[in-house]
């Protein structure tokens, strides 16, 4: 049994360095008087402290020695609004804080600001659900590389698929959510997590009080000017900024530089090796620079804004070459005399890279800027599907928990579907994560007259009955009786096709319930849409039961080269493309060697988005035996696991 004590003898234990243990920090007025949940606690932890007063529990918390994060921090709505931010965040010995509170709409504004909050309810068997979760998680990877941090990184730079960050911004721009309070709050905590600067004060409550010209507005050692288009966070909680400062922007365009139809301007900064590495590689293609950049006109000048010497680091001058005439560029304006700021989430082309020998030497990279989003007619009426879908639904919180399943983020997803409790979105995740009895609960909460919710529960009933699907079966045949939504009915027949596939194995119906679905879907969806790739991947593995190797790789290529259009490159539907290839190159002792390339790179993209279930998701584990058997040189077999298709 844990201990659950406050002892001096206890606390100075808590302090020395841990290794594998599970420890619980809980603050909570309340958290002496509830026996019952101290005795729940102390079953799931090897230690628990519970604390009333805040600054006590601070200093046991930055006590803490560990090599790797280990603590968890149960805290109430009131001590989390005050303390988790700023002072347990940045904590390195914290790996996960759960929030037990009341107002869980209020407390779930804050806490969707904070990577290391894990959920926040009202109920505490909910809490106890979600620590037991992440503590067998834990168990299993201890033996395993670090976990990887849960948040999405904010790159600066990324390949071109920006689509997403453009629906995110757009979405932002259009809101009629003033957003004010957002940005007093976030102005407020960077001022508290430093020493105030009267002049950062009087510059925001400046900004805030009116229409200020481009140069008042912009300053880079303003917390808020620190935006990269890849954090949805940030957009959300700074969209009154964002807002305002664009429409300032572009009208400051009109102003600047009004005698140059072209025009080149610089900017210098510190790349690291990756990152250089990375851009040697992408020659001739499309980059995605996510951050604002100040730039100018004059190299020397750009040159000598360069911060001093970074270690580990590669000075490098990017040269942007702009023309005006071009349509579809990001915004840009004069903050000064020959000092150009330029929109982020921008696209440029890398044309060279050349390194420049002088006594204080650098890289040179030569970009050309091109339209925000890609102009191929593909990619625009993908766009204006999204577009169109996100804003009916006239719920930014909803927009983004989908735009991060669409980007293939399920944990940052299901933070922002919490929010407003989406429970078929929600759903789905659990169940692409293999998180069965939660999609179960989060099913009981939709109407059985719910076409979509019933091809969900059609999907988990196939996942985890030990009969023949009949449950299933009963379900997609309502579905073809009663909705009246084709979108859904042509889902429904990819789902009889995984039955037919999967579990009674008649390859021939098999086939004609894919090629339907597929028709429709491409009536229905834009060429490009994920969805007709996912069809693909299903007649893919049709072909290939068949023995028809030939047409089955053409389809899974189709597939593939349909999410190279519409995913991002780490999408977890690229693994069932790539597996898909590597199986029909296994057929072939020449291409084995490739059939292995494809494995092990799907099963890199898929130990990267389920980092918390590697042991237990039934894709990761098909991979890995077919990496095994690749290995010794063995043709692979069709796979018989369902989360490979859908």
């Amino acid at each position: 049994m844990a201990t659950s004590t406050r002892t001096q003898a206890g606390i100075a234990n808590a302090t020395q360095p841990l290794k594998n243990r599970q420890v619980l920090v809980w603050l909570d007025d309340s958290a002496e008087e509830d026996p019952g949940v101290k005795e729940v606690l102390t079953s799931l932890f090897d230690n628990v402290f519970t604390f009333t007063n805040p600054e006590t529990c601070l200093e046991l918390v930055e006590s803490i020695e560990t090599e790797t994060p280990c603590l968890s921090i149960l805290v109430s709505g009131k001590y989390g609004q005050m303390l988790v931010h700023d002072r347990l965040q940045p904590l390195y010995q914290v790996k996960n804080i759960y929030v037990f509170c009341f107002d869980t709409v209020k407390h779930g504004r804050w806490a969707q600001l904070c990577d290391k909050v894990r959920c926040v309810f009202s109920e505490i068997n909910k809490i106890f659900q979600c620590m037991q979760y992440d503590i067998q998680n834990t168990v299993e990877q201890q033996q395993q590389q670090p976990d990887k941090q849960e948040s999405q990184q904010c790159e600066r730079f990324t390949d071109d698929n920006n689509i997403f960050e453009y629906l995110a911004f757009n979405l932002i721009i259009q809101s009629l959510d003033d957003g004010i309070e957002d940005f007093n709050n976030y102005c407020q905590t960077h001022r508290e997590m430093k020493e105030p600067d009267p002049e950062h004060v009087a510059v925001e409550n400046h900004i805030k009080i009116q229409e200020q010209s481009i140069q008042e507005w912009y300053r880079s050692d303003l917390c808020f000017t620190n935006i990269y288009s890849n954090d949805l966070t940030q957009l959300w909680t700074l969209r009154w900024f964002i807002r305002h400062f664009y429409r300032q922007l572009i009208n400051e365009q009109d102003k600047s530089i009004k005698d140059k139809t072209k025009f080149t301007t610089n900017h210098g900064t510190w790349l690291s090796t990756d990152e250089l590495d990375a851009m040697k590689h992408r020659i001739g293609e499309i980059i995605i620079v996510s951050e604002l950049l100040m730039t100018y006109t004059n190299r020397q000048t750009a040159l000598d804004h360069i911060q001093n010497a970074k270690h580990n680091k590669h000075k490098v001058l990017f040269q942007i070459n702009i023309d005006r005439t071009l349509h579809g560029i990001i915004p840009f304006g004069e903050i000064n005399n020959e000092e150009i700021l330029l929109w982020f989430g921008a696209r440029y082309r890398l044309i060279k890279i050349e390194y420049i020998e002088q006594p204080d030497p650098y890289w040179l990279i030569v970009l050309n800027l091109c339209s925000a989003l890609n102009l191929q007619t593909s990619i625009q009426t993908l766009y204006e599907y999204y577009f169109k879908e996100l804003t009916e639904l006239n719920n930014i919180h909803y927009a983004f928990g989908r735009i991060l399943m669409y980007k293939g983020f399920y944990i940052q997803a299901e933070k922002w579907l919490h929010i407003d409790y989406h429970y078929q979105e929600l759903a789905e995740l659990a169940i692409r994560q293999c998180h069965y009895e939660h999609a179960k609960e989060y099913l009981e909460h939709l109407s059985d007259d719910c076409p979509n919710a019933n091809l969900l529960r059609a999907y988990l009933d196939i996942l985890t009955s030990n009969d023949n699907c009949s449950k299933a079966r009963i379900i997609l045949l309502r579905i073809f009786s009663e909705a009246t939504d084709k979108l859904v009915r042509a889902r429904a027949n990819l789902a009889f096709g995984f039955i037919h596939l999967i579990l009674t194995k008649q390859i021939d119906q098999a086939y004609e319930h894919f090629t339907l679905g597929n028709e429709v879907l491409h009536k229905l969806l834009p060429d490009i849409h994920p969805d007709i790739a996912r069809s693909y991947i299903g007649i893919g593995y049709t072909l290939y039961m068949q023995g028809n190797i030939v047409d089955a790789k053409k389809y899974f290529q189709m597939a593939f080269d349909i999410q190279k259009q519409s995913l991002i490159f780490n999408h977890p539907d690229f693994a069932k493309s790539r597996n898909g290839l590597a199986h029909c190159l296994s057929n072939d002792k020449h291409t084995v060697k490739q059939a292995l390339n494809e494995s092990e790179y799907a099963l890199n993209i898929l130990l990267d988005t389920f980092q918390y279930n590697q042991q237990h998701h039934p894709e990761i584990i098909a991979t890995m035996n077919d990496i095994e058997k690749l290995r010794k040189g063995k043709e692979l077999h069709s796979r018989n696991t369902l989360l490979d298709y859908i």
